[in-house]
């Protein structure tokens, strides 16, 4: 009996693991396009420095790729210091570093949502599950607005501003967090975000 209930909690967490590798995998941008122009620029520059170290190596005195004589007569006539070459330079730099920060695998378009079966994964926008944060609070008695910010790229917690026009809160804050608990254990998200509450009150 303890045996069977150890194995159905290990594959249950398998299973979990893989739905999280699936969520990420379906929901995730490729930017292959990008991935494959920064690849070709690669393969094509590591081809011609090793065909041209090829030839050195064999002692040959002609560059077989073409438009390298040329490429190398322009360098010999001015200095690595002359600002010409330092912004072809640069901006060679720039393009290099953009293309392969846009060849990166994209954000995610949404939170991923947990789930025990690696068959499926399912997603929730992020201004749905702020949405749906903000309506939990409002459904607390005593809370009159509430706004929820948070689930970007520098904040990856919920942010919960609720107001409330009673001017001793009590434990109204505690009632929020508890309401926010609940309706994210409705959601379910596959990486539970940490939840900030700042309760204010409005003068009469």
């Amino acid at each position: 009996m303890a045996e069977a209930l150890v194995q159905d909690l290990i594959e249950e967490e398998r299973g979990r693991r893989e739905a999280r590798r699936l969520a990420v995998r379906a929901f995730r941008p490729r930017r292959a396009v990008a991935g494959f122009v920064a690849a070709l620029l690669v393969t094509v520059a590591a081809g011609v420095t090793a065909i041209e170290l090829l030839a050195a190596a064999l002692g040959s005195a002609v560059h077989p790729v073409p438009g390298v004589t040329t490429l190398l007569d322009v360098l010999r006539r001015h200095a690595w210091s002359d600002p010409a070459v330092l912004a072809v330079t640069g901006a060679v730099a720039v393009i290099g570093a953009a293309l392969l920060v846009a060849a990166l695998p994209g954000r995610l378009r949404g939170v991923p949502l947990d789930g025990s079966d690696p068959r499926q994964a399912g997603l929730i926008g992020r201004a749905a599950l702020r949405r749906t944060v903000a309506d939990a609070v409002l459904e607390v008695p005593g809370i009159e607005r509430a706004r929820v910010r948070g689930l970007g790229i520098l904040r990856r917690g919920l942010v919960v501003r609720a107001g409330t026009h009673y001017r001793n809160p009590s434990n109204l804050a505690e009632l929020v967090r508890a309401a926010v608990d609940a309706r994210l254990d409705r959601i379910e998200p596959m990486h539970r975000p940490p939840v900030d509450v700042r309760l204010g009150w409005r003068k009469d």
